[in-house]
């Protein structure tokens, strides 16, 4: 079951994301009350998992090319969440040339990236909250897929950069601390507006 869960986790991580990056991630993982905290100086964000999660990659086809998405994911044996993950993407310039600069375009992305998740796990959207973080926009989502499952999503556009952190848990641990804990401890750090 946790391997169709990590699947379904990378199958909703790689929707949508038509972008390229060349950035080798620096990244420095410390112990915070118990927590490892996770720092990427590269892709500029910080972010609390509760044991020490795997860094990784992945090579995502679109329909315009391949591209990377850079990951850390943590799988747990017991607590409320069974999955937790971010990750990062940078979209090349060629494909937003005014920098998504305006409301519309910026929604657009962020609309495309709920329907994305949705079909990619053949789930049913049961919440979609838009929000501002530090002035950018982004979407808090809920999916529900099969056997009782869900996906929280909190996904962030910063200029042609998107952010997401995302954990699975069982239906009866909806709004668990753990997950709270997770999402709240997600910060930007030396973003540039460009």
């Amino acid at each position: 079951m946790k391997k169709t869960l990590l699947i379904f986790l990378l199958a909703l991580s790689s929707y949508n994301l038509i972008s390229q990056n060349k950035i080798d991630l620096k990244s420095a993982i410390s112990g915070v009350n118990g927590w490892n905290k996770v720092k990427d100086v590269d892709a500029a964000y910080i972010i609390n998992f509760p044991n020490k999660p795997e860094k990784g990659n992945n090579d995502v086809d679109t329909d315009k090319g391949v591209v990377k998405m850079n990951t850390y994911t943590l799988q747990t044996a017991d607590g409320d969440n069974l999955i937790y993950m971010s990750s990062f993407t940078e979209y090349p310039n060629s494909f937003f040339p005014d920098k998504l600069q305006s409301e519309e375009k910026q929604n657009e992305v962020l609309n495309n990236s709920v329907k994305g998740a949705v079909n990619n796990t053949r789930g049913t959207l049961i919440l979609d909250d838009k929000i501002t973080f530090n002035g950018y926009n982004g979407r808090i989502i809920k999916i529900e897929v099969d056997e009782g499952y869900i996906i929280k999503m909190k996904v962030l556009l910063v200029g042609i950069k998107l952010y997401i952190a995302q954990v699975i848990f069982k239906k009866e641990n909806d709004d668990n601390a753990d997950a709270k804990r997770f999402f709240d401890s997600f910060e930007l750090i030396n973003v540039k507006n460009e």
